[in-house]
């Protein structure tokens, strides 16, 4: 029987050689034989360009060429493919910034994201005191000028699906900042109007799916509970709005879209995909977009076309409302065509949208936040943050300092 082992490991051994040679080859005959590269993998990262060699000293000469070497050698985006493939598709292994969950549903985890989920990323005393006191000199600054202030959270795909997660991850799942800050305000009776948009989405969860599957975002189901729980809570409030008309305005419809966690597996065309809902808007006679002066705070010029301030109005509207978000708000749920044409759009008289985050940190400083209130003039603020940004408070300054104090004594 030894001998026959033996033939047996050389056997594997020879195989391996021969494989792992033929996968080495692979580029050299790629780029010899000219075969195109794939054009559906995209990166979700800048690859590394062509070094300027007189630009770039000497000795920094062969990391240049290798980080573009590596980024560009024949056939690379098949053998990424081909790695993914094996790796995320047939073995489930997480990435660094996605994890693989049951049923192929596909979870973002960079931002802290996972440390929160497992209750280990904390917020301290001071953390929790400093948020509290910078959404509350912004409510009492905004009531100065007569406009009402709402502040929405947004829980991650992973609280709301967290049946969806991968074993070792649902196992370990313990309450995180968003129930630190929701708690906090309401032990201390703070006078600001949270409306954490939990309840709604578990709601609509019991009816239908929420999240894509392979996206961090809502799909058009959580964009219509989440805008339609902000409506209740602005009625009461008592702001304002047009009699709710956006059943005859919108619809949901499905198509089958890759996500923005299969762009970061690079699993682009090869993952499986089911349809996901979007919600359209149709526009009402009386409804158009309309330029915003906005546009020419320098800090929009800093953030990309994608957060570009976006305003619209409705005749038959009521009020002046500006919603200060992110992703969710802006593209989360609607068709690739459509920026931030959420239901709220219907309720007001005027609308503008502003996309005031770049990663974690917050645009929305008080001159920011003078500048809106100059040139826009609105009757309601709402200002919204997705669960993994909730350790980024609002940015305080001695003005909403002032306005607090001057609340607070009254």
């Amino acid at each position: 029987m030894k001998p026959s082992n033996e033939n047996a490991t050389r056997s594997w051994h020879l195989a391996t050689f021969v494989g792992l040679l033929i996968l080495l080859c692979v580029p050299i005959f790629s780029g010899a034989l000219g075969v195109p590269e794939l054009k559906d993998v995209r990166e979700m990262r800048p690859l590394a360009t062509w070094p300027d060699w007189k630009k770039t000293k000497i000795e920094k000469w062969p990391t240049a060429f290798e980080s573009w070497l590596g980024d560009h050698f024949p056939s690379r985006t098949r053998i990424v493919q081909w790695y993914g493939l094996v790796r995320h598709r047939w073995l489930g292994e997480p990435s660094g910034l996605v994890v693989v969950g049951r049923d192929d549903w596909l979870f973002y985890t960079g931002e802290m994201t996972v440390p929160d989920l497992l209750g280990r990323d904390r917020m301290n005393e001071t953390e929790l005191v400093n948020w509290q006191q910078a959404v509350e000199g912004r409510r009492a600054w905004w009531r100065e000028r007569g406009a009402e202030y709402l502040v929405v959270l947004v829980p991650n795909k992973s609280t709301i699906y967290a049946d969806r997660l991968p074993a070792f991850l649902r196992a370990q799942a313990r309450p995180g900042k968003l129930d630190q800050i929701v708690n906090h305000l309401r032990i201390h009776q703070s006078p600001v109007s949270v409306l954490d948009l939990r309840p709604a989405l578990f709601a609509a969860k019991a009816k239908g799916t929420v999240y894509w599957p392979t996206d961090s975002h809502w799909n058009g189901e959580g964009l219509a509970a989440g805008s339609a729980a902000i409506l209740t809570r602005l009625r009461e409030l008592h702001v304002p709005l047009r009699s709710a008309d956006a059943a005859n305005w919108t619809k949901i419809e499905y198509r089958a879209r890759e996500g923005d966690c299969i762009g970061l597996l690079t699993m682009n065309g090869r993952w499986p995909l089911v349809p996901v809902s979007q919600l359209r808007l149709t526009f009402p006679p009386d409804f158009r977009a309309v330029p915003t002066p906005l546009s020419d705070f320098p800090a929009w010029k800093t953030v990309g076309p994608w957060g570009t301030p976006l305003a619209f109005e409705r005749t038959s509207g009521v009020g002046r409302a500006v919603m200060m978000g992110d992703s969710f708000f802006r593209v989360g749920g609607q068709p690739d065509e459509v920026n931030s044409q959420s239901p709220l759009v219907l309720s007001f008289q005027r609308f503008v949208s502003l996309w005031n985050w770049v990663s974690t940190t917050n645009l929305a400083t008080y001159e920011m936040v003078a500048d809106i209130a100059e040139k826009e003039k609105p009757t309601v603020i709402i200002e919204q943050w997705t669960e993994r940004y909730l350790r980024t408070p609002a940015p305080d300054h001695p003005e909403f300092q002032r306005a607090r104090t001057a609340a607070a004594s009254k």
